[in-house]
């Protein structure tokens, strides 16, 4: 569904504008009736915010509703109300927005579905609605919302079944989702994550998702920012969004719906095997600074430690204490699969964790404290994991410590004078620590009032069970690093449009191979050199002035793939040699392709082995140009190595594609072969992107496969270039 474009809704979607709308203290409620769930919820929802300072019921046919008189319509009000929400018909909205502006009520939260989820009428009054609020200046969620949260005003336009009052905190959330808005907002109270701002944006007609996350970078008491997408419309802003987020600290963290098959590609390129849909989703995320999570349980656990972890891991060495071997075992294979290190504890560590551990016990990284430990007398009112966690978190080997804790109580005991101080020393332990001490349940239990407060009073937060707790770790460590890159590197230099070509440019679609060889030769992409030869003559002419083995290769934009049909001919020695080769390339094209156009036999000087790569350019139909950087000539789909960046990107950036590569060790100089000047190649594959973005908005493939890394240098052997007509 399209959206209008920012620059044309810029005016009601501002951060002042949606702090206006989610600050709204006076709220018409439109056409609600005593018979509706939504309306109950709805005000359920808003005494349980207790924020609202004067609620109105508007209904043209009922002069009470829950006990409160109502007006016939918005234009009755006697002064405006910060917000309509609107509960009619599709087909009665637009008639409620233009009394909403007569009244001046400037914001509106529209329930009613049956817009552009329904097909192309509804995706026609949907557009009729976007420019009516447009045009009436006025900030439309929805429509298809069921509302938001404001948790700190007390402010809950929530049109679903709530059953406690809005826990605060530190985390904002935005949802293309009504239904995964409110499963995840019970998960998150439920596991006493508070919450900034929990907002439904529903179809988005006017307000999107990347409006909210807007607001809640500048949100001063967002900490770090929770997003569910089913698509993503405004790629641009979105890596604009991000970079914002990085320089303001606050992690943002994404759950996108939908892994979907390769989306359309060029047939005749490998790259369109490597640049997948979803992963080109991967690193357009990874290169926004925004963490991809694999579940909403996952989003939930992973930003409600980014928001509530102040002081964040400065590498990825993990101690570990706990009270259970088997979960010391557990935590082991999570470390792995999250790239998390467990460094032995040095010796002045084993020796202070001795002394409280029974002579039978193994003093390990991850640390089991046995249930011996548990039954030992102490001094103060701790257990055994309480007290061998201070002495572990002072190891100078470990960035941080993880423990994963003995249950809570779940209401409070009649005596709670030990689990109440219990807790106050763990606070005490957890903000004296030389360096964070993270904690998890053992399992992804909920956590009642009383242990959520126990742990909100002492300023600790608990992880929901070993496997989100470690999954949320690793996305944490990986974000650390990732902005720390990011904020460092050098920004992509814009590339101009190619200036017209003379007329061997060829027609838009398959370019033959020589006119693909002068584009990258004008950018300055070295390429090895060839000869375009039309007779057996000609390439006899050729191999003989090439002064040694020579390849002959097929020239005809309708064979992309030219071995795949006997079109290439390799190590040919001598003038005779060449002229037969000739003859039999062109033969063994004519008999597999007949049809094909044939533009002649390139004949190019054989070159040395070294390391081939692929360096491919395709066209992502939601964020442009992509490049794809794998190994090349016939390991390209055998090994399925590569890395991917939305362009445009910087040398830095290809420098560390290069370094993602599981072949890298070939680049590096594997088993006594010479390194691969890396910045040098860099510069290459930089300068064969900027050929591809020359090409603007008729770009559809560029390929060079391979590239060639040997002792004569950096050098493109075979280029593919498509073309397509230019989108108005």
């Amino acid at each position: 569904m399209t959206i209008p474009d920012y620059a044309r809704r810029r005016h009601v979607v501002r951060p002042d504008r949606l702090g206006a709308l989610f600050g709204a203290r006076s709220i018409a409620v439109v056409g609600a009736s005593a018979s509706s769930s939504w309306a109950g919820n709805l005000l359920r929802s808003l005494d349980l915010g207790g924020g609202v300072e004067r609620l109105t019921f508007v209904h043209p046919q009922h002069d009470v509703l829950f006990g409160r008189p109502t007006v016939p319509s918005l234009r009755d009000l006697p002064e405006p109300a910060d917000l309509a929400f609107v509960m009619v018909g599709p087909h009665r909205v637009e008639g409620v927005l233009a009394d909403a502006a007569a009244a001046g009520v400037r914001n509106a939260v529209v329930l009613a579905a049956g817009y552009g989820e329904t097909g192309e009428d509804g995706r026609e009054q949907q557009r009729r609605l976007a420019e009516l609020a447009l045009e009436l200046d006025i900030t439309v969620m929805g429509p298809n919302t069921i509302g938001f949260i404001n948790a700190p005003g007390g402010i809950a336009p929530w049109a679903v079944a709530s059953s406690a009052v809005p826990l605060a905190g530190p985390v904002g959330a935005v949802f293309e989702s009504g239904s995964m808005a409110r499963a995840t907002y019970e998960f998150a109270q439920a596991h006493g994550i508070g919450t900034s701002i929990w907002a439904s944006v529903g179809n988005s007609a006017v307000l999107s998702s990347l409006d909210v996350l807007e607001y809640l970078v500048e949100d001063p008491g967002t900490r770090a920012i929770a997003l569910f997408l089913e698509t993503v419309r405004e790629p641009a802003r979105l890596f604009e969004l991000g970079r914002r987020a990085l320089e303001a600290d606050k992690p943002v963290v994404v759950f996108k719906a939908g892994r979907s098959e390769a989306g359309k590609r060029s047939a005749m390129a490998h790259t369109g095997a490597l640049a997948t849909d979803d992963a080109v989703v991967d690193s357009a995320f990874r290169q926004a600074g925004i963490v991809r999570v694999e579940s909403i349980e996952e989003l939930i656990s992973t930003v409600g430690l980014l928001g509530y972890t102040t002081r964040r891991p400065q590498g990825r060495r993990m101690g570990v204490v706990t009270s259970s071997g088997g979960g010391c075992n557990i935590l082991a294979d999570l470390a792995a699969v999250n790239d998390v290190e467990l460094p032995p504890w040095r010796e002045a560590t084993v020796a202070a964790l001795r002394e409280h551990l029974p002579e039978f016990a193994s003093v390990l990284n991850p640390l089991d404290t046995t249930g011996y430990g548990h039954a030992r007398a102490r001094p103060r009112p701790t257990k055994a994991e309480d007290d061998l966690m201070e002495i572990a978190v002072t190891d100078p080997g470990i960035d941080f410590l993880f423990t994963m804790m003995t249950p809570l109580p779940s209401e409070q005991p009649s005596d709670p004078a030990f689990i109440e101080s219990r807790m106050k020393i763990v606070g005490d332990i957890v903000a004296a620590a030389p360096v964070p001490i993270l904690l998890s349940s053992n399992t992804c239990r909920d956590v009642a009032e009383y242990p959520r407060r126990l742990l909100a009073d002492n300023g600790l937060h608990l992880l929901p069970g070993a496997d989100l707790a470690m999954a949320s770790i690793g996305h944490m460590l990986r974000w650390t690093d990732q902005r720390a890159g990011l904020l460092a590197a050098p920004a992509p230099v814009d590339v101009p449009r190619l200036q017209a070509r003379d007329s061997t440019v060829a027609a838009m679609g398959t370019w033959d191979e020589d006119e693909g060889r002068a584009l990258l030769a004008e950018a300055g992409v070295p390429i090895v050199p060839a000869r375009l030869v039309t007779t057996a003559d000609e390439a006899a002419d050729a191999a003989a002035k090439a002064g040694g083995p020579v390849a002959l290769k097929i020239c005809s934009r309708d064979v992309p793939h030219k071995s795949d049909v006997g079109g290439v001919a390799l190590n040919v020695s001598g003038a005779d040699a060449a002229a037969r080769a000739f003859e039999d390339v062109v033969a063994a094209c004519g008999a597999a392709v007949p049809d094909a156009r044939l533009r002649g036999v390139l004949v190019s000087p054989m070159r040395a082995p070294g390391p081939e790569l692929l360096v491919g350019i395709t066209v992502d139909p939601t964020f442009g140009p992509v490049l794809a950087v794998g190994l090349g000539g016939v390991w390209v789909e055998v090994m399925e190595d590569s890395a991917l960046r939305v362009l445009p990107v910087s040398a830095t950036d290809v420098r560390d594609m290069l370094g993602e590569l599981r072949g890298a060790a070939l680049l590096r100089g594997a088993r006594g072969t010479k390194p691969v000047d890396l910045d040098a190649l860099s510069e290459v594959i930089l300068t064969i992107s900027r050929a591809a973005l020359s090409l603007g908005g008729t770009l559809q493939t560029l390929e060079v496969n391979p590239l060639r890394i040997s002792a004569d240098g950096i050098e493109c052997l075979d280029v593919l270039v498509t073309t397509e007509e230019e989108q108005s």
